[in-house]
C-alpha cells in the first residue's frame, strides 16, 4: 500500500448522531429546522465560537473537557465535508492540539498495563465505528487524519502531543497480532486508510519524527518486519511497510543516529540470516529490501548504516536471498526482486574514492574509440556490491535471475562507460560470463551478446580478451545453440567494421570456420543433401548457413583473407554447398570474394556447376547466372569467363532448354513454366552480354569461332520461333497495312495486358534482349519484369558513367527508343546480334494472329534503327 493509495477525503464513514436529513444533532441544535441546509461560511463560523466557548469555560474534570471537545467534532467534519476539503477556520493549530492530545490520552489510557493481545484488541476497538454507542475514538482518528493533512504548522501541533510514537505503536500491535475478528469490513477498511493516511502525513515531514526518536516503538516495528512471523496480520502487512518506506524517505540525522543506536540495521540482518533459507523468497526479499531501503536513504545524511550493513554481513546475505529466486517458476518478475536489483545497482555506486585502475587497453581499436578517465556520471566504487550480481550470475540459471543481472550492467554502462573498464579490469565479469552462457537461458544468450554488440558499436572498444573467450565457446561447442547466438554477434560485428576482417583473421576464428565447414561439406557430401522445409527449424542447418555467411563477410574487401580461403583448399568444398538454396547465397559470395584473388578459378567453377546442373534445377542456374553477371563487371572476369569456356557453358544452357516454350511444351518440361524458362533465357543472355561488353578480345572471339551462328540456332530450338515450314506458308497480304514501330511491339511484349498470343510475346522479348545485346546493354537491365522502355533511364545513366569514366569509350549511347528509330543513329557494337534477329524474324509467326507479324515481315522496317545502318550480316550468319 503506497501513499497514493490510501483513500482520500472523499471516502467517508457516516457520522456519529446524523439524523434523517444528514445532519448530526449537534449542528441542527443552532439551526432552525425546515431551513435550507447552512453553508460552509457559516458552519465555520458557528464552529469558531462554539470552540472558543469550549476553550473559555472551566471544566472541573478530564472527561467534561472530552465531552465538549467531542461535541464539537461532528460540526468541523460537517464543515469539512461542505468545504470540500478546504478548511477556513482560524482556531485550527489550538484544535489540532486539543484534538492530538486527547487522542493520545485515550490511546495511553486504552493500552496502559495490558498484554500485547489485549492491548492490540483495546486499540482496535477504540478507534472502530461502533454504531449508535460511543463513537469519541472514531471521531477523534478522523479529526486528527483530517487536520493532519492540511499544513506544516498544524502538523507540528500534531507531533508535539506525542501521538506518533503511540500510532507507531498501535501499528505495531495490528500488525504482529492478528485480530481474531473478520477485519475486511467496509467500517474496518475505513478505519485502516485514516489510520495509515494520519501516519503517512506524519511521516512525510520531518517534524514529524522527532517523536518517534525517544521511544522503542521504531525499532520494535522495524525489527518485527524482518521477523517473518507466520501468524503476522496480512491485513495490515502492506500499510506497515508502507509507513516504514514513508519513515525511510523522510530520515533525517537523529532518526539515523536512533537506528544506529538501537542496532536496527545489525539485528534485522540477523533475523533475516536465520530464516532466509525458511521463508517465501518473496517475503524475504521484500523485508531485505526494506532494510536496505533505510540504508540508501540515509546515505546522503550519513554512510553509518551503511557501514553497519556492510559489518552486519548484508552482502552475502543479498546473494543468499537472491539465489533463492533460482529455479522458482515464476510467470512474471517479481516486484520486490525488482526493487532489491535496483538496490545493489545503487549499492554499487557507494564509496568514498574513485577506483583506480591499470590502463589495459589492448589494440587496435576502432576508429572513433576514446578512454574517458574523467567521471561523466556515477561511477562503480564498491566492488563487494557488484560481486554479488556478478555471484547470481555465476551460480544461478534461472532466466529472470541472469537477466537482472545484465540488465544492471547495461544501466551502470548508461551512466558512464568507464563502469565497463572499471569493473572488467577488476572484476572481469563479461570476461567470466561467456565461459558458461552456453549453460544460460536463450533469450539469456541473446541478452548477452547484445551486450557485446553495445561495446563494439556503442563504446567503440574492440574487447580483444572477451572475443577470444567467444571463440573458444564456438570452438568447443560447435553443436551448442549458444554457438548459433554467439556466431549471430560475431557476424553482426564483422560486418559493422572492416577492422573486424583482419582481427577474426589473427584470432584464428576464419581458420575455425574454415575447417568447420569443411567437416559439414564431407558429411553432405556422403549423406545427400537433406530436402530443405520451410517453417521447420533446423539448427544445424542454420548454423552452418550462418557459418557460410561470417566467412562470405571476413572475406568481403579482404585479399588475405581470400588468399587464406584458397590456401585451405576450400573451393571444392563450398561448391557442395551451391546445391542447397539456404547456403547458396552465402557460397556464392565467398566464391564471388576468391574471384578477385582467382579469376579463373571462380569462372571455372561457376560455369562447370552450369553445366553439371540437372534440367530441373531451374533455381540453381539463375543463382550462378546472377552471380556470374556481377563478377564479369571487373576486367578480370572477361578474360577469365573466356578462358573457363564459358560462352560454350552458356551457349549449352540455351541447347538444353530445347522445345521448353513451344506451345504445349515438350513432355520434359511440362512441370516448369514458360515464366521461369524465358527468366533463364533472359539472364544467360545478360550474362553473354555481360561478357562482351567493351571487350573486343571476347567479340572478336565470339565471332571467329562461330557463335552467332550458334546462339541463333539455340534460340530457334526453344520452340517458340516457327520451324521452316511456317515460312513457306500463305502469309494474309500487308500490301495495305501500315507498319508500326519496333518499339511499340517490344512494348506490347512486355505488357500485362497486351492482346498478343503468349507465344508471340515470347519471340518479340528475346528479340528485344538481342536488340539490347546488339547495342551491348542487356546486362544492365535490372530484371525481366521491366520493359526496354521502362529500364531505360537507368541504363543511360549507368552508360554515361561508363562513357565518362573510361577514356576509350567513344560510342554513343541511345537515347531513347524512338529517337533511336527517327534518327537511326543508335550505336551497334555486336552487329551479329542484328543478324540473329534478321534470321529470326521470318519465324515469329501464329496463325490466329497474323497482323502483328505482318509488320515485321512487310519488307520495310522504317521503325527498326539498324536497317540503313548497318550493313551486310557476317558470312557466318548465313540466311
Amino acid at each position: 500500500m503506497e501513499a497514493e493509495d490510501i483513500a482520500k477525503a472523499g471516502d467517508r464513514a457516516p457520522d456519529p448522531g446524523s439524523s434523517d436529513d444528514g445532519r448530526p444533532e449537534s449542528v441542527q441544535a443552532h439551526f432552525p429546522h425546515g431551513g435550507q441546509s447552512p453553508g460552509p461560511d457559516a458552519l465555520w463560523e458557528v464552529l469558531e465560537g462554539k470552540f472558543l466557548e469550549h476553550k473559555q469555560e472551566v471544566f472541573r474534570t478530564p472527561d467534561e473537557c472530552r465531552k465538549s471537545l467531542l461535541s464539537l467534532l461532528p460540526l468541523f467534519l460537517k464543515a469539512w465535508e461542505h468545504s470540500v476539503g478546504i478548511i477556513c477556520f482560524p482556531s485550527i493549530q489550538m484544535l489540532a492540539e486539543d484534538v492530538s492530545h486527547q487522542l493520545a490520552q485515550d490511546i495511553q489510557k486504552a493500552l496502559a498495563g495490558k498484554p500485547a493481545e489485549q492491548a492490540r484488541a483495546v486499540a482496535g476497538q477504540l478507534l472502530q465505528w461502533k454504531g449508535d454507542v460511543d463513537q469519541g475514538g472514531y471521531l477523534l482518528l478522523k479529526s486528527a487524519y483530517v487536520l493532519t493533512g492540511t499544513d506544516s504548522e498544524t502538523l507540528g501541533r500534531v507531533a508535539e502531543s506525542g501521538l506518533p510514537a503511540l500510532l507507531l505503536q498501535c501499528l505495531y500491535l495490528f500488525f504482529v497480532f492478528p485480530s481474531e475478528k473478520d477485519e475486511l469490513l467496509e467500517s474496518n477498511l475505513q478505519v485502516q486508510r485514516m489510520f495509515v493516511q494520519m501516519l503517512l502525513n506524519i511521516c512525510s515531514e520531518s517534524q514529524g519524527l522527532e517523536g518517534l526518536v525517544s521511544g522503542t516503538e521504531l525499532q520494535s516495528l522495524l525489527i518485527a518486519t524482518t521477523c517473518l512471523r507466520e501468524h503476522s496480520c496480512c491485513f495490515w502487512k502492506e500499510p506497515t511497510f508502507c509507513v516504514l518506506r514513508a519513515i525511510s524517505k523522510t530520515q533525517n540525522l537523529s532518526i539515523v543516529q536512533y537506528l544506529q543506536a538501537m542496532d536496527c540495521v545489525k539485528i534485522s540482518l540477523q533475523n533475516l540470516s536465520k530464516l532466509a533459507d525458511t521463508f517465501p523468497a518473496p517475503d524475504v526479499s521484500e523485508a531485505v529490501g526494506l532494510i536496505l531501503g533505510f540504508v540508501k536513504d540515509s546515505y546522503p545524511i550519513s554512510s553509518a548504516l551503511l557501514l553497519e550493513f556492510e559489518n552486519g554481513e548484508g552482502y552475502p546475505l543479498l546473494l543468499k536471498v537472491l539465489l533463492r529466486y533460482d529455479g522458482l517458476s515464476q510467470s512474471e518478475v517479481d516486484p520486490h526482486l525488482e526493487e532489491l536489483f535496483r538496490l545493489v545497482m545503487w549499492l554499487t555506486t557507494c564509496g568514498r574514492s574513485e577506483l583506480k585502475v591499470f590502463d589495459s587497453i589492448t589494440y587496435p581499436q576502432r576508429e572513433g574509440f576514446k578512454f574517458h578517465h574523467e567521471a561523466s556520471g556515477a561511477t562503480v566504487k564498491n566492488l563487494q556490491a557488484f560481486q554479488v550480481l556478478q555471484n547470481v550470475f555465476l551460480k544461478a540459471n534461472d532466466l529472470h535471475l541472469c537477466s537482472q543481472v545484465l540488465s544492471v550492467i547495461r544501466t551502470l554502462w548508461n551512466w558512464n562507460a568507464r563502469n565497463f573498464f572499471l569493473l572488467e579490469w577488476t572484476l572481469q565479469p563479461i570476461s567470466q560470463f561467456v565461459e558458461l552462457l552456453h549453460l544460460k537461458p536463450a533469450p539469456v544468450q541473446m541478452q548477452f551478446f547484445q551486450l557485446l554488440e553495445a561495446l563494439v558499436f556503442e563504446l567503440y572498444y574492440v574487447p580483444h580478451e572477451i572475443l577470444r573467450k567467444v571463440q573458444r565457446l564456438i570452438k568447443e561447442s560447435p553443436e551448442s545453440p549458444c554457438t548459433l547466438v554467439a556466431l549471430q554477434s560475431i557476424h553482426k560485428i564483422t560486418g559493422g567494421d572492416p577492422l573486424f576482417t583482419d582481427i577474426f583473421r589473427d584470432s584464428g576464428l576464419l581458420g575455425l570456420l574454415l575447417a568447420q565447414l569443411r567437416k559439414r561439406a564431407k558429411i553432405m557430401r556422403k549423406s545427400g543433401n537433406t530436402e530443405f522445409i520451410p517453417g521447420v527449424q533446423d539448427p544445424e542447418r542454420e548454423l552452418t548457413c550462418l557459418m557460410l555467411r561470417t566467412v562470405a563477410t571476413l572475406l568481403e574487401g579482404s585479399v588475405r583473407n581470400a588468399a587464406v580461403l584458397k590456401d585451405h583448399g576450400m573451393v571444392p568444398f563450398i561448391k557442395i554447398f551451391l546445391d542447397d538454396q539456404c547456403y547458396r547465397g552465402a557460397s556464392l559470395s565467398i566464391l564471388e570474394q576468391l574471384s578477385v584473388i582467382n579469376a579463373e578459378e571462380y569462372m571455372s567453377t561457376v560455369v562447370g556447376a552450369l553445366c553439371s546442373s540437372t534440367q530441373g534445377e531451374m533455381q540453381l542456374k539463375l543463382d550462378l547466372l546472377k552471380s556470374l553477371i556481377r563478377i564479369l563487371e571487373t576486367p578480370k572476369g572477361h578474360a577469365a569467363f573466356r578462358v573457363s569456356s564459358g560462352f560454350n557453358g552458356l551457349l549449352s544452357l540455351l541447347s538444353d532448354l530445347e522445345g521448353s516454350l513451344q506451345e504445349p511444351p515438350l513432355q520434359m518440361w511440362r512441370l516448369v513454366s514458360p515464366n521461369e524458362t524465358l527468366d533463364l533465357v533472359f539472364h544467360t543472355l545478360c550474362a553473354m552480354s555481360a561478357a562482351l561488353h567493351l571487350d573486343p578480345v571476347n567479340s572478336d572471339f565470339f565471332q571467329r569461332n562461330g557463335l552467332f551462328e550458334k546462339l541463333a540456332e539455340d534460340i530457334c530450338l526453344l520452340g517458340c520461333f516457327g520451324v521452316l515450314e511456317e515460312e513457306g506458308a500463305l502469309l494474309p497480304s500487308w500490301v495495305d497495312t501500315k507498319p508500326r514501330p519496333f518499339a511499340n511491339l517490344q512494348s506490347a511484349a512486355f505488357s500485362s495486358t497486351s492482346p498478343l498470343p503468349s507465344r508471340i510475346r515470347t519471340c518479340l522479348q528475346i528479340l528485344s534482349f538481342l536488340d539490347s545485346m546488339a547495342s551491348s546493354t542487356l546486362h544492365l537491365w535490372c530484371d525481366l519484369s521491366e520493359s526496354p522502355r521502362a529500364g531505360l533511364e537507368p541504363v543511360m545513366d549507368a552508360q554515361k558513367r561508363e562513357a565518362g569514366s573510361s577514356p576509350k569509350s567513344s560510342f554513343q549511347r541511345w537515347a531513347d527508343l524512338e529517337e533511336r528509330t527517327e534518327d537511326g543513329d543508335a550505336a551497334i557494337l555486336h552487329p551479329g546480334m542484328v543478324c540473329i534477329m534478321v534470321r529470326l524474324l521470318p519465324r515469329v509467326y501464329h496463325e490466329d494472329h497474323p497482323q502483328p507479324m505482318s509488320y515485321l515481315n512487310s519488307g520495310s522496317f522504317p521503325s527498326l534503327p539498324w536497317h540503313s545502318s548497318l550493313g551486310p550480316c557476317p558470312e557466318h550468319i548465313g540466311n
